[in-house]
């Protein structure tokens, strides 16, 4: 429960900071051509766990249930490549469409978007 909260207000926090503050850095591009952002400035480590938010825009043909791309809260575990996205904001033209609360842990998979995505995250120090 108290990490529910922890999380609730971490995620307030970050959603009233102005988009502009953001500095988004172009991780690169899944076979589809969709793109994968990270705020650097987000990032935060923990030990092994890296919390961070990641913003991804889907090419034209990969528009999935009306949304051309979404935001997500996302925190990866360095030790073992795996990573959940714990809040994730799908969008459409910069508006909200719809919210998801936490995903199960997955594993970021070798020669992936996800497994660059955990590789620049977890290379972070500082």
């Amino acid at each position: 429960m108290r990490l529910s909260a922890a999380l609730t207000t971490l995620w307030i926090a970050l959603a009233i900071t102005p988009a502009c503050a953001a500095t988004w850095v172009n991780i690169g591009k899944n076979n589809s051509g969709t793109s994968y952002d990270v705020d650097w400035d987000s990032v935060s480590r923990n030990g092994n766990l890296v919390t961070f938010t990641l913003r991804v825009q889907y090419s034209p043909g990969a528009a999935q249930d009306g949304a051309d791309g979404f935001v997500a809260l996302r925190q990866a575990n360095c030790a073992d490549g795996s990573f959940t996205d714990l809040h994730t904001d799908y969008m459409l033209k910069g508006k909200v469409l719809n919210t998801t609360s936490a995903d199960e842990a997955q594993k970021a998979r070798g020669a992936t978007i996800a497994e660059s995505v955990l590789k620049k995250v977890c290379s972070k120090r500082g």
